[in-house]
């Protein structure tokens, strides 16, 4: 069984995967392609520019032009790869969990260097085992199970690539708050951290105090209702924290839960698969949104305080 795109084109699994297949094939090889008038780094830069301008879907046909154009293009294609019930956003892949991992065997090195999205949704333990020790450029990681997995990959000395330092984690954190030193190189880049489930009481403090460890987190976003009493101690430890977001399962709770007179607190309501593939392709997330509503109030706060009595 083959994926299709996004945009409904079916494309083969070779045909983008194996340049042995059929369609690479065709491709002459770079020695034998009609050299272009312009430099090699501008013409790379064009068709990057065009590409990054562009929906993806637009971008594939870009694949038969020349081997050398194939070479640029084909990893925008695969940055973001969605492995859920869900479809993937427009002109993305579509691929089977079982299809994902004949890709990874097929072209390892190659998806290591594309991936820099992924979403894992309700796919078995031993295959996001798979998927973290074989794409370590990840950027943004949504998988809200994978704690006890990634500290497997830090800690396994079998594991030739250690998982990335993501930019974004969308995940049950506490098994790795509580293993890992907050100096260890994972967290080194960690800026926005969505935390599934809820510590225990016993356990809160501790898990505040360790957040507040963490050297670049300046976005903090939940789930449960409980944490709502740690606000202030969470700000209190997290210095850098720019936005702390509460997600609510129905717009009707939003002003209902909103406890915090902290100008940084922010409940919304998040439609969790949208808005990931909204802050992915066009970075208007919940985050977005919630960087707006806090810069509105800081704004309002100091005109309040220039107004002259």
């Amino acid at each position: 069984m083959y994926p299709t795109f996004g945009n409904g084109s079916s494309r083969r699994l070779t045909a983008y995967m194996n340049t042995r297949n059929q369609n690479a094939r065709c491709l002459p090889p770079p020695h034998f392609t009609e050299m272009s008038e312009l430099p090699p780094e501008l013409e790379r830069e064009i068709f990057l520019k065009f590409c990054a301008d562009s929906p993806p879907g637009d971008c594939i046909q870009l694949l038969l032009v020349a081997w050398r154009v194939k070479q640029w293009i084909e990893p925008l294609l695969y940055r973001t790869i969605v492995l859920s019930s869900v479809r993937p956003p427009e002109g993305r892949p579509l691929f089977t969990t079982s299809t994902f991992l004949v890709a990874l065997r097929t072209r390892p090195s190659f998806f290591r260097e594309a991936v820099r999205n992924l979403m894992i949704h309700s796919v078995p333990d031993e295959a996001i085992h798979t998927i973290l020790a074989t794409c370590t450029r990840l950027e943004n990681l949504w998988a809200p199970m994978a704690s006890d997995i990634l500290f497997d990959l830090i800690t396994s000395s079998h594991v030739h690539h250690d998982p990335p330092p993501l930019n974004q984690l969308y995940t049950n954190f506490m098994p790795l708050l509580q293993a890992l030193p907050h100096t260890h190189p994972f967290f080194s880049r960690l800026t926005h951290l969505e935390v599934i489930g809820c510590p225990t009481r016993r356990q809160e403090a501790l898990w505040v105090a360790r957040l507040g460890q963490l050297p670049c987190l300046t976005h903090l976003a939940f789930n449960e209702y409980a944490l709502v009493p740690a606000l202030s101690s969470l700000f209190q430890s997290c210095g850098l924290l720019q936005v702390l977001v509460s997600l609510v399962g129905s717009p009707a709770d939003v002003e209902e839960r909103d406890e915090s007179q902290d100008s940084r607190f922010v409940v919304l309501f998040s439609r969790w698969y949208e808005d990931w593939q909204l802050g992915v392709e066009r970075g208007q997330d919940y985050w977005s949104k919630a960087e707006s509503i806090v810069a509105m109030r800081l704004k309002d706060k100091a005109e309040e305080i220039q107004i002259p009595e």
